[in-house]
């Protein structure tokens, strides 16, 4: 959707409610769904909304200054072209008019009031009405247009769709509210920043459950470093303003500020809504770090929505290919067809249309027909540095912390540490003559980043031969060899072969 879809979404109930003629006090309360008048292609929508994003990126280049209906009707058939200019001038004379709102709001002055408003708290309000409703200001003369305050208020107001991407910057109003001494609007701007927050929060779980909303995974993956960079800059930015709250010189602000105003105030609230944001920001970062794993280790796959029922029903009516007529008969009927009965029953039970409970793959569908699933990340390890561990390990033999000093584990600017151990434990990933060679001698490693690994022998990977004199009972810390027939002559497992019956590590599991 985009962000005119959004805020038309957002508003047209509320434009519904302003020209309901339902009476006031009325015992009726039931409504109906009724169908909205016009076409319904959304065509006129999407003139409008275009004419009013050019008009608005012209004012900011020339100034508010007035453009001709001919420099808009181009702009307009770069999207619809052969479009005629009396479309553009219907837009225009619609925008160009206004429309009266009828609308109530608080008197100044509570003794002030004309109306009670029905229904209410029995506070006091007064009716008003607006007609600055116009969104483009059109000549009487020449025709040009330019932006009404009102059209620059709805285009900015579309532009601001709540997307936590955008919100670093509404984080950074709160140290501003904070210089200014304004500290009543704190609590406001968090509220939004906590709304952003969770609308991701909830698109990630249905994404979760069941992606199939206009291609959100392949949006997560490409806003992966920014939705994090964001997070980042949001907490970076409210843990500087709740440090301020307790500084001394901001405290005796405060207290300045709460003398001056007739409400209760804490300095604990405002913290206490900062601390919100904060928890919602932890939240979301695990959960966008946990399904991004999953998308990359393929635990997530995606396939068209496929309607079971609707498959069964044409195969019963129109005949199928050969070849899959044949692949049903081997995968449907009973291994002995001479004792095959016809059978009334139709085939529509013997369908399931919903995933085995034993099944560990959580599958999205996804409403783009033949999308092809991510690659694993073990995989694109692979492929990217498999033949340059062969190269290494045709050298000399590498030893597992050998491996890590290396810095093998290191591919696509993160952390391949689990990939790397894979090879260890099925070394056909990397060569079928490949073989682990166990040293009696203990490692104990630190990484960059504070993990520790360590081991009571030392694995190696290496082209080995063992000598014919080595008894069984040798002891484990006899020198490996090796030899150099045993060098590798055989090409690279082809992509078939990665799967092997050897348990492999997991990311997810622990070190």
């Amino acid at each position: 959707m985009t962000a005119w879809s959004k805020l038309l979404v957002a508003t047209t109930r509320l434009i519904d409610l302003h020209d309901s003629a339902h009476e006031p006090g009325s015992p009726f309360v039931q409504v109906s769904q009724e169908q909205r008048r016009g076409l319904r292609d959304g065509y006129w929508l999407d003139l409008g909304c275009l004419l009013l994003d050019y008009l608005l990126d012209v004012d900011f280049a020339t100034n508010s200054a007035f453009v001709s209906q001919t420099r808009c009707l181009d702009h307009l058939r770069d999207t619809y072209p052969g479009m005629p200019h009396d479309d553009l001038t219907f837009v225009i004379n619609l925008l160009s008019t206004p429309s009266e709102l009828h609308v109530r709001q608080p008197f100044p002055d509570p003794g002030a009031g004309e109306a009670l408003a029905p229904g209410g708290d029995g506070g006091l309000r007064s009716r008003r009405s607006t007609k600055r409703t116009a969104l483009i200001e059109k000549q009487g003369q020449t025709g040009q247009v330019r932006l009404t305050p009102s059209g620059r208020q709805a285009v900015t107001l579309a532009s601001q769709v709540e997307d936590l991407l955008y919100s670093e910057y509404d984080a950074a109003k709160v140290l501003a509210a904070l210089a200014r001494g304004d500290f009543a609007r704190i609590p406001d701007i968090t509220n939004q920043i906590l709304l952003a927050i969770r609308a991701l929060t909830q698109e990630l779980r249905r994404v979760r459950e069941n992606p199939t909303r206009e291609g959100k995974l392949s949006a997560l993956l490409d806003n992966e470093r920014h939705y994090h960079n964001a997070l980042s800059s949001i907490q970076q930015t409210l843990l500087d303003a709740r440090t301020q709250l307790t500084t001394p010189k901001l405290m005796e602000r405060f207290d300045g500020w709460c003398e001056k105003h007739a409400e209760e105030w804490d300095l604990r609230v405002l913290s206490s809504a900062i601390g919100r944001v904060l928890t919602a920001i932890e939240n979301l970062s695990r959960r966008l770090s946990e399904l991004l794993a999953d998308i990359a280790e393929g635990r997530i796959q995606s396939m068209g929505v496929i309607d079971f029922q609707d498959l069964a029903r044409e195969l019963l009516t129109a005949p199928s290919a050969p070849r899959l007529q044949g692949a049903m008969v081997k995968r449907m009927m009973p291994l002995h067809t001479q004792a095959v009965f016809p059978r009334p029953a139709p085939l529509v039970p013997l369908l399931e249309s919903r995933r085995a409970e034993t099944s560990h793959v959580a599958l999205v569908f996804d409403e783009q027909q033949d999308a092809a699933p991510e690659d694993p990340l073990l995989a694109r390890f692979l492929e990217a540095r498999g033949p340059a561990l062969r190269e290494r390990i045709q050298a000399a033999p590498l030893s597992l912390p050998e491996a890590l000093e290396e810095g093998w584990h290191r591919f696509e600017e993160g952390d391949c540490l689990a990939q790397l151990l894979n090879t260890f434990v099925d070394t056909e990933l990397l060569d079928r003559r490949l073989t682990v060679g166990i040293e009696g001698r203990p490692f104990e490693l630190l990484l960059a980043d504070g993990r520790r690994i360590d081991g009571a022998v030392t694995p190696s990977l290496g082209y080995f031969q063992a000598p014919l004199s080595m008894a069984p009972e040798a002891a484990l810390g006899t020198p490996l060899s090796m030899a150099p027939e045993a060098a590798p002559t055989l090409p690279p497992n082809a992509p078939g072969d990665e799967h092997s019956a050897t348990t492999r590590i997991d990311q997810d599991e622990p070190v």
